[in-house]
């Protein structure tokens, strides 16, 4: 059902912690090459995600980033990151992002196995959440549903609770 969530969130490291919060900034590529001028750079969108609703306080919250509805949910985040849970909240920052529309999806791990797990029929059995509050029904939500537009130059905080079920 999450098929390439798992990999898609593996792997970044960096975090700072702040009285009970994590930090952790992260940077996506904006390709190959450095900015053409300072315009482009001003452009550049930053998004940052309170999580919250954890079960307990421990194991490890996962986020990932999509940018459209062709790679929701599968190996083509745009931006991911996966940071111990250390309170009652954790805040990600993903910064240098282009103008446009994004949806994100969150998961704490509580076992920190490095894996959604799920229960009977393949229901999440570990807490998830979605950007803009949006919730499954009869599976993971829809792009749309969990989508908000940055814009030029945009700093906007986001706030995902993750609970059990389908988010």
């Amino acid at each position: 059902m999450l098929h390439g969530f798992k990999h898609t969130l593996a792997g970044f490291a960096g975090s700072i912690a702040l009285a009970g919060t994590i930090v952790l900034p992260v940077t996506a590529s904006l390709g190959s090459f450095a900015p053409a001028s300072a315009q482009v750079a001003e452009e550049a969108a930053t998004v940052r995600f309170e999580l919250t609703g954890f079960d307990g306080q421990r194991g490890l919250v996962s986020i990932a980033l999509y940018a459209d509805g062709e790679t929701w949910l599968g190996d083509g985040a745009v931006a991911s990151a996966s940071v111990p849970v250390d309170g009652a909240s954790v805040t990600v920052v993903f910064e240098g992002l282009a103008p446009g529309q994004y949806a994100a999806v969150a998961y704490h791990d509580v076992n920190g196995n490095d894996d959604l797990d799920t229960g009977m029929m393949g229901i999440p059995s570990e807490p998830l959440g979605y950007s803009e509050g949006a919730r499954g029904r009869f599976g993971p939500a829809r792009f749309n549903d969990a989508a908000f537009t940055l814009g030029a130059g945009e700093d906007r905080t986001a706030r995902i609770r993750l609970s059990g079920a389908m988010g």
